[in-house]
């Protein structure tokens, strides 16, 4: 199933922003989101609508970071000197209401953080490169602790080499969501630990706190703590975990851990070569473990869970994915990936969204044997084109590059059977049956794959043999893979169209089969109002809906978008002139 769900992912990652399921990618998740273990809402903002600021120096971060003031602070190269045990640069985020965020992917810290009794905290598109695991006193790579600390969302980072832990959450500190980042070692040792939730068995100051979730991230070749956790309501859902014997190999590997009245519901998480996945030794009693629908792959040890746990009082059931596609998806977008700053992130403006998939009109070509057509309802445009017996209609379709183009084509079809069309381009010709809709005012779209030249193209849509066809309306044109430009200078004229730039032999009684010289499409008219095209796509990548006309304000309603669809994940896309939008939604 994944393997097209990726090239959707792929399609978005595109666009700055690369989202997965249903995610927003703009919002946080989990308990970040929530006041205590209440489901009183928190806004997770960080610095808000402040004026980014960029860094170039660990001291000018540094100072940001832990001033009073709301910031969005962007990261522009590699900042910090290093350090080891507990000498050297470290990030202190001491103030509320801070945007940290990596201007590239891959933007390099050579410091640990360290977030106390901060709130409102947002860490993005940053890796920490840790010295290596020690059993010695020393930082974390990130750690998060005391009364105050809370309601922070670090999302997208990596966290290598932690030499006392990757990223730990301590001493009162509450409501934290990681999501999308990476927790590993690439260096053996036996002190690979990765992230630990409450450090004494004896922390009062923890208890009905430590409340963190944990979406969409990769543990790799740690040895334990994935995670290990006292006191909190921890929620692991919809994780890689992925062992390495090359790495591991020796030491105990223990993976998801409930320890003193620690809660885990540890849910549709895939494990993958791990030792002791579900590790109940650390429970003194008091720790649960629910385990739920995960899958274990080439695992040794436990895979069973203790006890009920808690009902996560916020919403995630909407985009949380089978645990048949966490891998293919945790694996496509964990990490410091993102291209920039999202809007969402910094006030950050986008560039210009790439030139929008191209629309005709099929009543704009030239038509011979066919009828143009507005009797039945529902089409797209002006009119629509009803073939007869024989008939065709040739439109011109411009492109910018020789390729192979999906054509996405509004059909209707009330008669009581399959109809066919054949459709051609000086280069390339495809056959297609269009189903029966049931009424010619009900309107389905169909892919053909067709090959167009550089420039204007010729496209015939033909009956075949003889017989009728389907009514066609728009088409939407999209370039799927650029080809090199074949030599058309030697071809032989007699396979030219003769319907299209020969009138020489066109009996007067045929339409005037004249190419024109300038046929309006979609993409050319000023429309009186923005209204949008509609395709929205299965997770496993097929049209399921078309809708036309679609105004501007409806795009923000997700319950019109998705009338008559089934429970389920849906890719949105919406062009109109000079437009195009792609987006998740998730139907309950």
């Amino acid at each position: 199933m994944f393997e097209v769900s990726s090239r959707i992912l792929a399609v978005l990652c595109g666009l700055a922003v690369c989202a997965s399921a249903a995610v927003d990618q703009c919002k946080p998740i989990g308990w970040a989101t929530r006041s205590g273990r209440t489901s009183t809402p928190f806004e997770v903002t960080g610095g808000g609508n402040a004026t980014p600021i960029t860094v170039t120096t660990f001291a000018d971060l540094q100072k940001y970071a832990k001033d009073s003031s709301p910031r969005v602070i962007y990261i522009d190269g590699t900042l910090g000197s290093g350090w080891s045990g507990t000498t050297g640069d470290r990030l202190n985020i001491t103030g509320s209401n801070k945007t940290i965020i990596g201007l590239r992917p891959g933007t390099l810290l050579k410091a640990p953080i360290h977030i106390s009794k901060a709130s409102n905290i947002i860490v993005r598109n940053i890796v920490i490169q840790g010295p290596g695991s020690n059993a010695d006193q020393a930082w974390d790579n990130l750690t998060i602790e005391n009364d105050g600390s809370k309601n922070i969302w670090i999302d997208h980072c990596e966290f290598w080499d932690g030499q006392d832990g990757n990223a730990d959450v301590v001493k009162g500190a509450d409501n934290v969501t990681f999501t999308w980042c990476i927790f590993g070692y690439k260096k053996k040792s036996t002190h690979n630990l990765s992230n630990l939730i409450g450090s004494s068995d004896n922390e009062p100051v923890s208890e009905g706190k430590l409340n963190v979730t944990y979406m969409f991230n990769w543990w790799k070749a740690a040895n334990q703590r994935k995670p290990r956790c006292r006191y909190g309501n921890v929620h692991v859902v919809n994780n890689l975990l992925t062992g390495d014997a090359s790495v591991t190999g020796g030491t105990d590997v223990l993976g998801v851990s409930a320890g003193h009245m620690c809660t885990v519901r540890t849910e549709r998480n895939v494990f993958i070569n791990e030792a002791n996945p579900i590790y109940t030794g650390n429970a003194n009693g008091t720790g649960v473990n629910e385990v739920i629908d995960n899958i274990f792959t080439n695992c040794s040890g436990n895979t069973k869970g203790t006890g009920t746990s808690f009902t996560p009082p916020y919403d995630y059931t909407g985009f949380m994915l089978p645990a048949s596609e966490v891998e293919a998806a945790v694996k496509a977008n964990a990490g410091a990936t993102l291209k920039s700053p999202t809007e969402c992130d910094a006030n950050y403006v986008e560039p210009p969204p790439p030139t929008p998939d191209r629309q005709y009109q099929a009543d704009k070509g030239t038509a011979t044997n066919s009828f143009i057509e507005t009797s039945n309802a529902g089409y797209h445009g002006d009119a629509y084109v009803n073939f007869d017996k024989g008939g065709s209609v040739v439109v011109p379709v411009k492109v910018d590059v020789a390729g192979e183009y999906k054509f996405e084509i509004d059909f209707a079809n009330g008669s009581s059977e399959d109809r066919s069309l054949v459709i051609s381009s000086a280069i390339d010709t495809a056959t297609s049956v269009f189903e029966k809709t049931g009424a010619w005012s009900t309107w389905k779209t169909q892919e053909v794959s067709l090959k167009l030249t550089a420039g204007e193209n010729s496209v015939k849509f033909a009956t075949l043999d003889g017989k009728d066809g389907p009514n066609i309306d728009q088409f939407d044109v999209t370039l799927v893979k650029e080809i090199a430009a074949p030599d058309t200078s030697k071809k032989d004229s007699t396979a030219k169209d003769s319907t299209v730039n020969d009138t020489t032999k066109t009996d007067s009684t045929e339409a005037d089969t004249t190419k024109p010289s300038s046929i309006p499409t979609l993409s050319g008219v000023a429309l009186p109002q923005t209204v949008f095209s509609v395709s929205i796509y299965g997770v496993n990548g097929r049209l399921v809906h078309k809708l036309r006309n679609v105004p501007q304000a409806t795009l923000r309603d997700t319950r019109e978008l998705s009338r008559g669809l089934r429970a389920g994940i849906y890719l949105v896309q919406a062009s109109a002139p000079g437009i195009s939008k792609k987006f998740f939604i998730a139907v309950k």
